[in-house]
């Protein structure tokens, strides 16, 4: 089984590091905008997976939340190659907390979104690593891990 583990964090726009040290990259980053909405704020907290020998972003997550709101969403982008057929998992720490499902492929890569449950949320915040695990277009197994280091922190700077 393949697996990627994340090197670096992606910023989309303000981040807020976490780093033990100055030079460290933060593992997550906060980027809020009110423009798409009719001023309604919307947050997202992401991560990346970058692969070091070109600094190209394998996969990315996205905890999405409008202020005010209680729901958040999972937004998972992905590489293509991965079946569609053999869906997702999501799982902290290897516990399964949901099955994500693919919307679309574009010219950057596929989609997927889940709803993320208080259990999922709960999970993540007291876990170490949340793992997207499907199928190859070969019908091998691979899997994306992030590093919920400083999740629970950034979590709680969402609105």
């Amino acid at each position: 089984m393949k697996t990627w583990i994340c090197a670096f964090g992606f910023s989309l726009g303000l981040a807020f590091p976490l780093a033990a040290q100055e030079n460290e990259a933060p593992l997550w980053s906060v980027n809020c905008s009110n423009l798409v909405s009719d001023g309604e704020l919307v947050c997202e907290m992401t991560q990346s997976i970058v692969l070091t020998e070109n600094n190209q972003r394998l996969t990315s997550i996205a905890f999405v939340k409008s202020a005010g709101k209680d729901e958040v969403e999972a937004v998972l982008s992905l590489p293509f190659g991965l079946l569609f057929a053999e869906g997702l998992v999501a799982s902290v720490d290897g516990s399964e907390v949901a099955q994500p499902a693919f919307l679309t492929c574009e010219a950057q890569g596929c989609f997927a979104r889940s709803p993320v449950s208080s259990d999922w949320m709960s999970a993540m915040r007291a876990g170490d690593q949340l793992t997207i695990a499907g199928v190859n277009r070969v019908g091998e197994p691979i899997s994306f891990t992030y590093d919920l280091a400083g999740f629970s922190a950034i979590s709680d700077l969402l609105p």
